[in-house]
């Protein structure tokens, strides 16, 4: 298992090296009109990806030896049949469900609008993470819209359609 961590690891690794190329070629701030240049938010996705892939590639390659204090588990048939109950519930599928909701807010932005689209798949995928809690929900809904307003009309100078 640890051998295929190890290869996605390095292979995301090797892919935000090769992405960076061409994203210092995109222009800068000073480039442009905007108060932020088209460049910034690749580079800062490109450098995280740099770092959690490393990350990962390093915390993998130390925890390949076991250590001699620590005894290795045996699977139970307990734990097969918990396993069998997770693999068909809404957690296993739970990725599914959000790409799914990413495709509808795609749709969505069409037909009512980027605002009122931002506010449904919010509330969608907060309710898909795990939160039960109104007052949670709708904080997250709030946040989201202004943070989305913030950054697109104000930051950006982007007018929202």
């Amino acid at each position: 298992m640890q051998a295929k961590v190890m290869t996605f690891s390095a292979a995301i690794i090797l892919l935000a090296i090769v992405a960076l190329i061409p994203t210092l070629q995109l222009p800068s701030a000073e480039e442009v009109s905007t108060f932020i240049g088209p460049r910034l938010w690749p580079l800062c996705l490109l450098i995280a990806l740099l770092g959690l892939g490393s990350f990962l590639l390093l915390t993998t390659w130390r925890s390949r030896h076991p250590k001699i204090d620590e005894e290795e588990e045996s699977p139970s048939e307990e734990a097969d049949g918990k396993a069998d109950t997770l693999a068909h519930s809404l957690a296993a599928t739970r990725h599914w469900w959000l790409m799914l909701g990413t495709v509808a807010y795609t749709v969505l932005m069409q037909g009512i609008g980027f605002l009122l689209a931002t506010i449904v798949f919010t509330f969608f995928c907060t309710v898909l993470l795990g939160a039960r809690h109104w007052g949670a929900i709708l904080a997250t809904i709030v946040v989201a819209v202004v943070l989305i307003q913030g950054v697109f009309s104000y930051l950006l100078g982007i007018p929202l359609p």
